[in-house]
C-alpha cells in the first residue's frame, strides 16, 4: 500500500508540474471544444497566451467565462486533479468520487439553462424568480476505465433534449495524464434534471417542478436526432412509471451481517451507514446534491461487496437511479446494500436509501438502485471470479432469480448497443 501512494503522490507531482503555468498547453486541454448535435463552441478561460500570465486571466478569461452565462450556452466542462482523499481502498479513484463530479457538471449547466430566460417572460408560472437544478434520474452508467490519483479528471456536460418540465443531460468523463500528454474516456452518463424554486425549498418535502426553457436556436435538432430524443423522454417516463413499489415502514431499517450468517450469505455481507446531510453537501440551497447520495449508495455497495469477496472490489455499473423524493439539509440518511445475484466474475447490490427528519420523525425512502462491482486480485489488480452467493431462504432465491434476469437483461443491452449514449 506504501507504494501504491507512492506512486499516486508521483503522479500528483507530474500533474501539478504540467499544469503549473496558465500558458502551458495541459491546462487548456481542461477546457476542450465541446460538440452537442451537430455545433461546437470552446468555452472555459480562453487565450492567456503571450507573457500576459495573471492579467491574460483576468481579462481575455473574464470574458470568455462570462460567455458561459450566455442564455444559448447549453454546456460547461470541469477539471480538477484528483487527490489521494479520492482514493478508494483498490488505490484507483473512488467510484463515487466519479459520480459526484458527473452530477455537480450536470447540476450547474441545467441550472444555467433554467434560469436562461429571465427577463424575457419565459416561465410562465414563475416569473423571474430563481430556479434550481435537482436530479431526478441517472440512467444505466458503465465505468469504462479506471481513473487514478494524480490524473486530471474532465467532465463535460451538455443539455440535448429539454421537454416542458426537464431536461435531458449528457456528460462524459475524461481522464488526463497531464505529464504523458495521454487521455482516455472512463465514463458516459445520461441525467434528467427538474427545475424548482429556490424559496420553495422547504423541509415539508413538497416541490413542484417549474416549466423550462427550449433549447436555444443555435442547437439545430435534425428530425431523426429530435425523435429519438423525444423516445427517450417517453421511456425514461415509463421506467420510472413502472418502478417497483419502494419500501416503508418496518422494511426501512439499517441493516448489518447477522452473527451467525453462513459466509458468502447475504445476511453476511449486508451493510448500512448513516449520514447526516450538512450545508457543505448541498448547492447553495436546501436541496442536498444529488452526487453526495450517490456517492454514499457507492460507498455501502462497495462495502457489501468487499464483505463478501474478502478483498479488494470496484464499481463497473450501476443500472439506472430515480430520485423518488427529495433530501434536504439536515436529513439523515440511512443507506443499506445487499448482495442480491452472482455471475462468476461479477455481483450485485441492490442499495437503498432512506431519510429521516429529525424534526417531524418522518421517514420516507428516497432511492433504491442496484450496483455492479467486480473484485479484483490484491496483487495483480485483475478482475478474479467472486464467491458464489449462499442462498439459505427461499426470500434469497426469490432474489437471486430477479437479480440472474436483470444480469441476462443487461447482457443483452450490451450485446444491442443500447447502453451506447450519443
Amino acid at each position: 500500500m506504501e507504494s501504491l501512494y507512492r506512486r499516486g503522490a508521483r503522479r500528483l507531482f507530474d500533474a501539478f508540474r504540467s499544469v503549473r503555468s496558465f500558458n502551458g498547453s495541459p491546462l487548456r486541454r481542461c477546457i476542450p471544444a465541446l460538440n452537442v448535435a451537430g455545433y461546437s463552441r470552446t468555452i472555459g478561460m480562453g487565450a492567456a497566451g503571450g507573457g500576459a500570465g495573471a492579467a491574460a486571466l483576468a481579462f481575455s478569461g473574464g470574458a470568455a467565462i462570462a460567455d458561459t452565462l450566455d442564455s444559448g450556452n447549453t454546456e460547461t466542462t470541469l477539471c480538477r486533479v484528483m487527490l489521494p482523499d479520492d482514493a478508494n481502498p483498490a488505490g484507483n479513484v473512488h467510484g463515487g468520487s466519479i459520480l459526484h463530479l458527473i452530477e455537480q457538471a450536470g447540476w450547474i449547466v441545467a441550472t444555467r439553462h433554467a434560469n436562461s430566460n429571465k427577463g424575457t417572460g419565459g416561465f410562465s408560472s414563475t416569473g423571474d424568480k430563481e430556479l434550481v437544478a435537482t436530479v431526478a434520474r441517472v440512467e444505466h452508467m458503465d465505468f469504462i476505465e479506471p481513473m487514478y490519483i494524480g490524473e486530471v479528471a474532465q467532465v463535460s456536460a451538455n443539455i440535448i433534449y429539454t421537454s416542458k418540465r426537464s431536461m435531458e443531460v449528457r456528460v462524459e468523463v475524461w481522464a488526463e495524464n497531464a505529464a504523458k500528454r495521454e487521455r482516455r474516456l472512463t465514463n458516459r452518463a445520461v441525467l434528467w434534471y427538474v427545475a424548482v424554486p429556490t424559496d420553495e425549498q422547504t423541509s415539508s418535502g413538497h416541490l413542484v417542478s417549474q416549466p423550462v426553457p427550449s433549447l436555444p436556436p443555435s442547437v439545430k435538432l435534425n428530425k431523426e436526432v429530435a425523435e429519438a430524443a423525444e423516445q427517450r423522454y417517453l421511456a425514461q417516463k415509463a421506467e420510472r412509471a413502472k418502478a417497483r413499489a419502494l419500501p416503508s415502514g418496518s422494511e426501512l431499517h439499517a441493516l448489518q451481517p447477522l452473527p451467525n450468517a453462513r459466509d458468502h450469505s447475504p445476511e453476511a455481507s449486508q451493510s448500512s451507514l448513516q449520514h447526516v446531510i450538512l450545508p457543505s453537501e448541498c448547492f447553495g440551497s436546501k436541496l442536498a446534491q444529488g452526487g453526495v447520495v450517490m456517492k454514499l449508495m457507492d460507498t455501502v455497495a462497495g462495502v457489501t461487496a468487499v464483505r463478501h469477496t474478502h478483498g479488494p472490489a470496484v464499481t463497473a455499473a450501476l443500472d439506472a437511479i430515480d430520485f423518488h423524493a427529495p433530501v434536504f439539509n439536515g436529513s439523515l440518511l440511512t443507506v443499506t446494500g445487499k448482495l442480491t445475484h452472482t455471475s462468476r466474475r461479477s455481483m450485485e447490490v441492490e442499495v437503498t436509501v432512506f431519510a429521516d427528519n429529525p424534526l417531524t420523525g418522518e421517514r420516507k425512502a428516497t432511492n433504491t438502485a442496484y450496483f455492479t462491482f467486480v473484485s479484483l486480485n490484491r496483487l495483480t489488480r485483475r478482475v478474479r471470479d467472486v464467491p458464489q452467493l449462499v442462498l439459505e431462504t427461499d426470500e434469497d432465491k426469490r432474489r437471486f432469480e430477479e437479480g440472474q434476469a436483470r444480469y441476462e437483461e443487461r447482457k443483452a443491452a450490451r450485446k444491442a448497443g443500447k447502453y451506447n449514449i450519443l
